[in-house]
């Protein structure tokens, strides 16, 4: 009955401004759905600029300052068995070459690797829309662009042009398309010993190529794996570090989106403790009443307790619909020339669960206000001066 009495005299009391009441939940509605939306919003754009940036390239790079190293293997076995952080662990040959086409000669970069160790970084073989992998020695993959350019078919031999002006015959075995014509253009894929071959390196390969968990701390993956490699000649580099410019743009859009999620939450705030602080004024007659009937402190402070929970409960409910709303209209009509999303924005329950209970509790807590002014009331006073 204690707890009865306060719920029920707190709905009545929203029930007597229902004008006021509509106006506040659907502010809260607006307010939530708008700074979960713009939370969503930042975290796709985060993505979409990251994925671009390192798109088919590696978050880390292991390279000798000598060109070269041959103790790979431990090096690679090291970093798989002492950094789990680490999913991807690709050992590399990379080597500028020509491809001859007539009388010219067409700049490319010769890449050989292990195809089952790039499947994070690259994904080749969902790329391969026609043919096969490379498996034996001097097989290659070509990238779309450069095979039309070329007049070349899956089973076509094109002979290819080293730094030291050799010419090494190589068979096409399949096709690939990473959409991004640059690279279709450059790469020529072949697996590792052939790379090798291609360049006279023995056993040795140029890089080691890392893919972290979460890309934005491979500068801090990259320092531990640097305290431990072995070789004195090796360095490590990270996209981080190469592309300073861009992590600070996603640093400072991260704090203007945090600024502004604070202040939507501070306006929806405001309004909550706006209408309480209302009520307590509109309904001191009511309360002083009720006070001299018999109602305790704590059961009168709880009246506006409830009307905190009961406007926040219903003001929430009503954000989901709305950001339902937000994010399918989002993706169906911020789209690119090719009807793809410009930016991809997914649904982070997670963020959503704690951005809703961060305002839950805050909006929880603007009740104390009004609730100790409550307390404060003298009914006689009250009753005298209504």
């Amino acid at each position: 009955m204690v707890v009865l009495l306060p719920l029920k005299i707190a709905w009545r009391f929203l029930l007597d401004r229902k004008l006021q009441t509509l106006l506040v939940i659907f502010g809260i509605a607006i307010g939530v759905s708008v700074q979960i939306f713009i939370g969503l919003v930042s975290q796709g754009l985060e993505k979409t600029l990251v994925n671009k940036v390192l798109a088919y390239s590696p978050h880390i790079t292991v390279y000798s300052k000598s060109g070269g190293f041959s103790d790979w293997q431990k090096e690679a076995d090291m970093i798989r068995s002492k950094f789990p952080e680490v999913e991807a662990v690709s050992p590399t040959v990379n080597s500028q070459a020509w491809i001859k086409l007539g009388k010219m000669t067409i700049p490319i970069l010769v890449r050989g690797f292990n195809i089952s160790d790039t499947e994070r970084l690259y994904n080749v073989s969902a790329a391969i829309y026609e043919g096969s992998s490379p498996v034996n020695d001097n097989e290659v993959l070509l990238g779309k662009e450069l095979a039309e350019r070329l007049g070349v078919k899956v089973g076509d031999e094109i002979s290819i042009l080293t730094l030291g002006r050799q010419t090494v015959t190589m068979k096409v075995v399949g096709l690939y398309d990473f959409g991004v014509a640059k690279i279709n253009n450059a790469w020529v894929i072949s697996n590792l010993t052939t790379a090798q071959s291609f360049i006279g390196f023995g056993d040795k390969v140029t890089e080691i190529e890392l893919e972290v968990d979460d890309p934005f701390q491979a500068d801090v993956v990259s320092d531990q794996i640097s305290s431990v490699l072995s070789g004195e000649e090796l360095a490590l580099s990270n996209w981080k570090d190469q592309n300073q410019l861009i992590v600070s743009a996603i640093v400072g859009q991260k704090l203007v989106t945090l600024v502004i999620e604070f202040f939507i939450m501070l306006a929806t705030i405001i309004s909550i403790i706006n209408i309480l602080t209302i009520n307590v004024f509109q309904k001191s007659k009511q309360v002083g009443i009720l006070k001299a009937m018999g109602l305790t402190d704590f059961s009168s402070s709880l009246v506006f307790f409830y009307q905190a929970l009961l406007l926040s409960l219903v003001g929430i409910a009503l954000s989901l619909g709305f950001l339902v709303v937000f994010l399918r209209g989002f993706n169906r009509y911020i789209v690119t020339v090719q009807g793809l999303p410009v930016v991809n924005v997914t649904v982070d329950y997670r963020f959503i669960g704690l951005s809703i209970l961060i305002f839950f509790v805050v909006s929880m807590s603007t009740a104390i206000f009004p609730a100790l002014r409550c307390i404060k009331l003298n009914p006689i006073e009250v009753i005298k001066n209504a």
